[in-house]
């Protein structure tokens, strides 16, 4: 006989945490491609860092800038309305742990990221 596992029930946030982290990584992904083709190198440049790995991707982005721009600010503003949401949701419930979802840190750091380097692209070169 085969004894099936006893299942833990979905935290119900867990789907929220999922999205959170998506966009976010969304976010930061589409960040690099807005900053890959003027600002990074620049800036990796003035930290003495070589920024000729950059060359292609700068070279495929910088057709799209625009689009990859509005990417970020969409997937980026998601997962901030998200975490917003989820900060103010967060409550204990009798009987069931309060904790911070696991992957929080993560995307916080994605989000400051992602926006520290549209915020390097403005300054250094604006896309619009």
């Amino acid at each position: 006989m085969m004894q099936e596992k006893a299942r833990l029930p979905a935290s119900p946030g867990a789907g929220r945490d999922t999205a959170k982290t998506v966009f976010a990584a969304g976010g930061l992904l589409a960040a690099f491609g807005v900053a890959s083709c003027c600002a990074l190198p620049i800036a990796l440049s003035l930290l003495g860092i070589s920024a000729a790995s950059l060359v292609g991707v700068g070279y495929l982005a910088a057709q799209y800038q625009k689009e990859l721009f509005y990417g970020a600010l969409a997937c980026l503003g998601a997962a901030a309305f998200i975490m917003w949401t989820q900060r103010r949701a967060r409550q204990c419930t009798p009987g069931i742990a309060c904790t911070r979802p696991t992957v929080d840190w993560g995307s916080k750091i994605a989000l400051l990221l992602a926006v520290g380097l549209l915020a390097l692209t403005f300054w250094i070169e604006p896309p619009i």
